[in-house]
């Protein structure tokens, strides 16, 4: 039956929004943190922001897959001491449809539009490596700096984790970088 799925890939538009925003609810939660809103609201107000920076993958003019790239930040909120990078915002793939290369394809998407060097904050709660771990490394991504296994308790984001009602002592966070031909901050590592 897989071999006779044909994907669409395009970039996101409006219509999109809520049904990305529906996918990320389901399988990350939120990093945006408004309290006086429901984890789905966030993540709409969230990705309506940078919707002409995201591409999806359908599925029978279905969204299964998402990726999303940020404008160039100047504010290094991971003390990292990187200038001019971007960051992969949401990047999630429909469970039904992970393993046929369709993140690696939509990471790809992202990561081929910039020049700039660009840093994806991954997570894994399996205690051995973070969920994207192998995608990040077939799309050209290293490990840059490990948060550790209590960042994300240490920043209250675990209250708007998919995983909040699972009993999880900790969650490990890693900042993963692309070095694209940009001429600013070289990285060493």
């Amino acid at each position: 039956m897989k071999e006779s799925m044909e994907f669409t890939y395009r970039k996101a538009e409006y219509c999109d929004i809520i049904d990305i925003a529906k996918l990320v609810t389901d399988l990350l939660g939120t990093c945006n943190l408004n309290l006086n809103k429901s984890i789905l609201e966030n993540n709409i107000d969230s990705i309506s922001k940078d919707i002409n920076n995201y591409y999806v993958c359908l599925y029978n003019n279905k969204v299964i897959g998402a990726c999303g790239l940020s404008d160039v930040i100047k504010k290094d909120r991971y003390n990292l001491k990187l200038e001019n990078i971007r960051e992969i915002l949401y990047f999630v793939v429909n469970k039904k449809y992970q393993g046929l290369g369709i993140g690696t394809k939509l990471l790809n998407m992202c990561s081929n539009e910039s020049k700039e060097n660009i840093i994806y904050e991954a997570w894994g709660d399996n205690g051995k490596y973070v969920n994207s771990k192998f995608v990040l490394e077939r799309c050209g991504y290293k490990l840059y700096k490990d948060l550790g296994k209590n960042y994300y308790k240490s920043h209250n984001y675990c209250n708007e984790c998919v995983n909040r009602y699972k009993e999880c002592d900790e969650c490990l966070a890693q900042i993963w970088i692309k070095q694209n031909n940009y001429k600013g901050t070289e990285i060493n590592g």
